[in-house]
């Protein structure tokens, strides 16, 4: 068997003209000005088809030239990539030799190639809305290839001598992208010093010690696969549900441990693709919320991530900070997130995406900073609003309102999912784009007053007035907005 990635079409792609097909690895670099971006339904599967694609591009050219090329849209030239056909070993899928992402040793066991993508469960995880049969189930090549691509994204620890991805627990991705892929991938290709090994190269390097190249670092594998040839019935894919002969198994096996040994010298590693904020002396990145934590634990992770990108953008100026998501450059048309939910380390729950629009000052990005505080400030106060309006004319401690906090918690999400639908109208900020993303707060905060305080009294009728009042409202205070009135409620 041979499958060579270079040729085969196995990389979804969406032309400018609406039209979907598959393309191989050189069509897919020589065509991007014709490609609007990569078409697969995951947001896993295509920033890893992106992240290859820009690794690749610094494998046969190098850094980019000093001066820009004056038509980001412009597809690259053939010319830059005979790399690619002078080592077309590399990319083998199949076949004897060496393989692409893969290598094995004496002994190792075969299990499910379903271990590739995420979504399909493997093993005794029996209890899903979709079932797989390992042995009888299967993948197709290109879902395999892209299987191999989310390794160095998307790992997460599991278990002994199995680490996660350079990045740990898997981080929330920010890239920035162009009207083309071409653009996009242009808009990642920036002057790093040290570029290093692929692992195309070597599938089997391990990290070093110290800085790690900027090429290692970013396709560096967790795992040691070894794909089975595809094998008769026909059937169709897990993934994609093309009908084909499958891939059915494929070691999936342990690598080692990862970590420095204590006394070596600490590992140095800033992807390009991650924000990283400096507080303290020390340096977090940011993560996607487990939504099985609570109910409205993942609302707000939007707010959250759009400012610590901002944040990071704004850190991005200062002399002494590094590695955090560039300032926008010109041709940039918005901002791209992708983040991957885990619990319990090595239970995957969901991959996010979100797309943000560019900020093009740095007044512009501060204000919007300011004023998402301002927004996470007012809903994280609106139980202890709530409650506050609740045991108006009644004794104090007379109920602890454990109702309030699961009643906005049902609310919550429906509250953020509309000011994210609205994402584009709050950056550059505005008092009347933030008022609008609050007005549907109110709509549900009105159904909400009337469980809180039902009944036909006076007083009843006001609190409910007041229930419905309370909403988010991020407008800065003066000394005539404060009081009673505001205390008990936004105002809109």
């Amino acid at each position: 068997m041979n499958y060579n990635l270079l040729e085969e079409k196995w990389i979804p792609v969406l032309r400018h003209t609406g039209e979907v097909s598959h393309v191989g690895i050189k069509d897919a670099l020589t065509e991007a000005g014709t490609i609007r971006g990569i078409a697969a339904s995951s947001p896993m599967d295509r920033l890893a088809v992106l992240r290859f694609l820009l690794a690749l591009l610094y494998w046969c050219k190098g850094n980019p030239p000093a001066d820009p090329h004056p038509n980001p849209d412009d597809s690259f030239p053939i010319d830059w990539f005979t790399r690619l056909d002078d080592n077309r070993g590399y990319f083998n899928l199949l076949g004897q030799g060496k393989r692409f992402y893969q290598y094995r040793r004496d002994g190792d066991k075969t299990l499910s190639a379903n271990y590739l993508i995420h979504e399909i469960p493997t093993g005794s995880n029996i209890r899903h809305f979709r079932h797989s049969t390992d042995k009888i189930d299967g993948l197709c090549p290109p879902c395999c290839a892209i299987g191999l691509l989310r390794l160095p994204l998307f790992s997460t620890s599991g278990g002994r001598g199995k680490p996660p991805g350079i990045n740990s627990k898997p981080p929330v991705y920010v890239v920035p992208v162009g009207e083309s892929l071409a653009a996009t991938v242009r808009l990642s290709w920036r002057e790093v010093p040290n570029l290093g090994t692929p692992a195309w190269e070597r599938p089997d390097l391990q990290l070093p010690q110290g800085e790690v190249p900027f090429l290692t670092g970013l396709t560096w594998l967790p795992r040691r696969v070894w794909l089975e040839d595809p094998a008769e019935p026909e059937a169709p894919c897990l993934s994609c549900g093309h009908v084909e002969r499958l891939i059915r198994l494929s070691v999936f096996a342990a690598i080692g441990s990862s970590r420095a040994d204590e006394g070596d010298l600490e590992r140095s590693w800033r992807d390009p693709h991650v924000v990283y904020l400096e507080k303290d002396d020390s340096v977090t990145s940011l993560h996607a919320k487990n939504p099985l934590a609570a109910v409205d634990a993942a609302a707000g992770q939007w707010s959250d991530i759009m400012a610590g990108v901002l944040r990071g953008v704004v850190e991005h100026d200062a002399p002494s900070r590094s590695g955090t998501h560039p300032a926008p450059r010109k041709n940039e048309s918005g901002t791209w997130v992708v983040g991957f939910s885990t619990a319990q380390n090595d239970k995957y729950v969901e991959a996010i995406e979100f797309l943000f629009p560019s900020p093009n000052t740095r007044n512009q990005i501060e204000a919007s900073v300011e004023r998402l505080g301002r927004w996470q400030k007012e809903v994280s106060s609106l139980a202890r609003r709530l409650t506050r309006v609740s045991e108006e004319g009644k004794q104090t401690g007379s109920r602890k309102h454990v109702e309030i906090p699961s009643a906005l918690g049902a609310v919550r999400p429906n509250v953020e999912a509309a000011a994210l639908e609205n994402s584009h109208t709050l950056l550059p900020p505005g008092v009347d784009t933030w008022d609008q993303a609050a007005t549907e707060c109110r709509r549900m905060m009105w159904a909400l007053s009337r469980s809180l305080s039902p009944g036909f009294t006076t007083t009843a009728v006001q609190r409910r007035k007041r229930i419905a009042s309370t909403v988010p409202d991020i407008r800065r205070q003066t000394e005539g907005d404060k009081g009673p009135g505001h205390d008990g409620g936004g105002h809109l």
